[in-house]
């Protein structure tokens, strides 16, 4: 069984069109359901690493209106009376550390990195199909989508390429004003941004290469015409991601 596991392995990474041969695509939808949840886990704590490297940027303290004080013109107001003695003699402003209000507001897209890869899966998965069929193919809906599944893969190596650089980037990075924070990420992130540029340029190649031997199988088509069908998608996703 692990030599199975391995030998399946070696042959995805070396040869997609090979392994689809003897996988059928539709057959391996459970773990292609698997990657994507995998991959959205991943995403989800990739999130909350570069809000701990993002937060580890920033010293010294942020005043900012304090959340336990109602608002002015409750105070004001003949009711405010009752607040005297507790919510309305406290400060309107607070020392909040510059840390951890980055990290917090950073954590906020927690939702959005969970849901990417689903709609990322099901939009891929849809796409396939129709330039399965465009191609005069004969596509499968769980073939389709199973073979978006398996275009994560490549993602996790993007993703791990990306961490890796936005944390050289930063680890010389201090910012001691808040507001300047965006700009001297920026400029920080902008010696990173080629190695950002040929970690996407280089997923893309690799799930062109991944979906071409996919579809050719699962839509009976030529590998020329498989090639073109997935090519034309994967060129408009990575123009608009460079843009």
């Amino acid at each position: 069984m692990e030599r199975s596991l391995l030998h399946s392995l070696h042959l995805f990474l070396r040869s997609p069109s090979k392994f689809f041969e003897e996988h059928d695509p539709a057959t391996t939808l459970p773990v292609a359901i698997g990657i994507v949840v995998t991959f959205a886990i991943a995403l989800v704590l990739s999130v909350y690493f570069i809000a701990s490297v993002l937060g580890g940027t920033i010293e010294g303290t942020v005043t900012v209106d304090n959340p336990d004080r109602p608002p002015e013109w409750v105070c004001d107001s003949p009711t405010g009376e009752m607040h005297e003695t507790s919510s309305c003699d406290e400060p309107e402003t607070i020392e909040r550390d510059g840390g951890s209000l980055f990290y917090e507001a950073a954590t906020n897209y927690v939702g959005y990195a969970a849901v990417l890869p689903f709609l990322m899966w099901v939009v891929g998965g849809l796409v396939l199909f129709a330039a399965g069929r465009l191609a005069n193919g004969s596509p499968s809906l769980g073939g389709t989508f199973a073979l978006a599944g398996w275009a994560a893969v490549p993602e996790f190596a993007r993703l791990a390429a990306g961490l890796l650089a936005i944390t050289v980037a930063l680890s010389d990075v201090t910012i001691t004003q808040f507001e300047q924070a965006p700009d001297v990420i920026e400029v920080a992130l902008a010696s990173v941004e080629p190695v950002l540029v040929l970690a996407t340029v280089a997923t893309t190649i690799w799930q062109w290469v991944l979906l071409t031997g996919g579809l050719q199988q699962d839509a009976d088509l030529s590998r020329a015409a498989a090639g073109v069908a997935v090519g034309v998608p994967l060129v408009i996703v990575l123009l608009l991601s460079l843009a």
